[in-house]
């Protein structure tokens, strides 16, 4: 009876239904964001028609429009995603992984200080790169998308050929964009620790990987990472 039990149990971790379900809050957030961006989206596109955009408001426009686009992937995503075939066992690989996702939104609590055009510039332009680098990732991640440690398919070509974490990698890009336009050390510091959750949620995923799909490991010994070649 037990072990019926247990199968019982499993089999509905892995029905569609269910994953749907556990995506909702995920899903539901994503939409909030977007809600939340669209006055601002409307406003900087009335500047283009109007011919009177500045270059900051330009920078700050394709940021935007790369978000809005980024999040119905993400959302068409998680609606049609296949569903995992090995999970992480305990809730400490589950928490990293939702303080990974969500702790960048601490940015928004600090205050932002004045920057020169050129650093201006330069933080817009990390947050732009970062969005497209987001973009590519998913986009190749297809159906294996997942918030949480998990297996659905093990993918090892486009940017993941390089280096085994691109989406990470193009979050932490925007995330040090964020760095610049907030009051220091604290901006700093929160930045610090997104890395170094972010770096702790990669060993949980790749304990995941390895264990569902036996190539895996020879994937893992000619990439890195986060940085070819380095890290």
């Amino acid at each position: 009876m037990l072990v019926n039990s247990g199968r019982w149990v499993a089999d509905i971790g892995r029905a569609k239904a269910y994953d749907l379900i556990a995506a909702s809050p995920l899903i539901a957030w994503y939409l909030f964001g977007l809600v939340k961006q669209a006055p601002l989206t409307r406003l900087r596109l009335s500047d283009v028609m109007r011919g009177t955009i500045k270059l900051l408001d330009l920078l700050q426009l394709i940021a935007l429009l790369g978000s809005f686009f980024l999040i119905f992937l993400l959302v068409y995503l998680l609606l049609t995603r296949r569903v995992p075939e090995l999970k992480a066992k305990g809730a400490l690989p589950r928490a990293v992984a939702v303080c990974g996702t969500f702790l960048g939104n601490g940015f928004l609590y600090l205050k932002p200080v004045q920057l020169s055009l050129s650093t201006q510039v330069l933080a817009d332009l990390l947050i732009i790169a970062g969005v497209a680098g987001s973009l590519i990732a998913v986009s190749r991640l297809g159906g294996s998308f997942s918030l949480m440690p998990e297996a659905r398919k093990l993918v090892t070509s486009g940017p993941y050929a390089v280096v085994r974490h691109p989406l990470y990698l193009a979050e932490l890009i925007g995330v040090s964009g964020l760095v610049l336009q907030f009051q220091q050390p604290f901006a700093a510091v929160l930045g610090a620790v997104v890395f170094a959750i972010q770096y702790w949620r990669t060993v949980f995923e790749e304990r995941v990987l390895i264990e569902a799909y036996p190539d895996y490991v020879a994937y893992r010994t000619r990439t890195r990472r986060f940085i070819p070649y380095m890290f």
